[in-house]
């Protein structure tokens, strides 16, 4: 059964509010790899939140079709960067008209600043997850180790409720 913004749990914290989950599921963290259509632990969260929006990082990176930067030269940085906030804004507006979005992210963001911006600006709620194979390093750290994809993705939406990992409005 999906846990709906009426009555059930939610990112945005309440009244049908939409709001963001940046998740980093390095490859391994959650088992089995993530392949093409992303991480299946993100792929679970999405079908448990509705409405929901899944958005990956690398994606914002793909769409540049001129003039794109190996993640190794000069100019990488600022490339990231742009892909990084076109990924909160993206984010953020769909939060905005009251989806659950879940933002996938290979590696932890440089910063996390421009999701901190959107929240600000918008209201809408941000959490902020670590999915590790070790002992979490940070408070948004969750130990993964043992868990299979559904129980880490149960895990990660318990976080959630709980509001472990909210890192701003």
């Amino acid at each position: 059964m999906n846990r709906t913004t009426v009555g059930g749990p939610e990112l945005g914290g309440g009244r049908g509010a939409g709001g963001v989950l940046v998740l980093v599921d390095p490859a391994g963290a959650a088992g089995a790899a993530g392949g093409e259509g992303g991480s299946p632990v993100v792929e679970l969260l999405v079908q448990e939140l509705h409405p929901s929006v899944h958005l990956r990082t690398d994606d914002f990176l793909r769409v540049i079709r001129n003039g794109q930067v190996p993640p190794q030269l000069p100019g990488a940085a600022r490339q990231h960067a742009t892909a990084l906030a076109a990924t909160a804004q993206a984010a953020f507006a769909y939060a905005t008209g009251g989806y659950q979005v879940v933002v996938e992210c290979a590696d932890a963001p440089a910063t996390l600043d421009t999701f901190r911006r959107e929240s600000r600006t918008t209201g809408a709620a941000l959490h902020y997850v670590v999915l590790t194979g070790a002992a979490p390093a940070t408070p948004h750290g969750l130990d993964t180790t043992g868990l299979t994809p559904e129980t880490t993705a149960e895990s990660v939406l318990t976080a959630l409720t709980a509001r472990t990992h909210l890192l701003g409005w």
